[in-house]
């Protein structure tokens, strides 16, 4: 399998994630967020195509994210988590239309802010700069995240979506 992670990165205009071997926490108790719920394509860069995205309710405090690119696809595992007062979802890559990811995979994991803005959805990554992906333990990892939790370049490099009709 292709590093379903980067793929996704790749076809989402501006993003560019910190990914981690670890998750940063195993809870998933906050409640999921209906409004990102549905089908989304990215805003794409000049010449560059659109990529679909679909959100759905999983459970109460899970969502199943299905990433399309070409005749590429990708889930993901994704929940709210809140770190020392910051709110983010981390994302599990479960595997693409032809196998699964194994359990002790590396480059497994990533966190990501969001925001509704104008019907548009604006999706922030975490900032290798400040978080490493180098870090291989989720207590420090979140260490890691809370020590620099204030600081407004935290989560960096916006990418847009809008609502699509697919």
């Amino acid at each position: 399998m292709k590093n379903p992670i980067l793929l996704f990165l790749l076809g989402v205009p501006l993003l560019a994630a910190c990914v981690f071997d670890v998750p940063f926490t195993t809870d998933h108790v906050i409640s999921i967020d209906q409004s990102i719920l549905g089908a989304w394509e990215s805003v794409p860069a000049e010449n560059d195509d659109p990529v679909q995205t679909r959100i759905f309710r999983y459970s109460d405090t899970e969502y199943l994210v299905h990433y399309l690119e070409d005749d590429w696809d990708i889930y993901f595992r994704a929940y709210p988590i809140n770190l020392g007062g910051v709110s983010a979802i981390q994302l599990e890559v479960l595997g693409d239309k032809d196998e699964a990811v194994e359990q002790d995979a590396a480059e497994r994991y990533m966190i990501a802010t969001y925001r509704l803005l104008d019907n548009k959805l604006e999706v922030r990554t975490l900032n290798s700069d400040l978080v490493s992906p180098d870090i291989k333990d989720s207590e420090l990892l979140r260490a890691a995240f809370l020590k620099h939790k204030e600081n407004p370049e935290l989560f960096n490099d916006p990418g847009f979506f809008r609502r699509s009709e697919n």
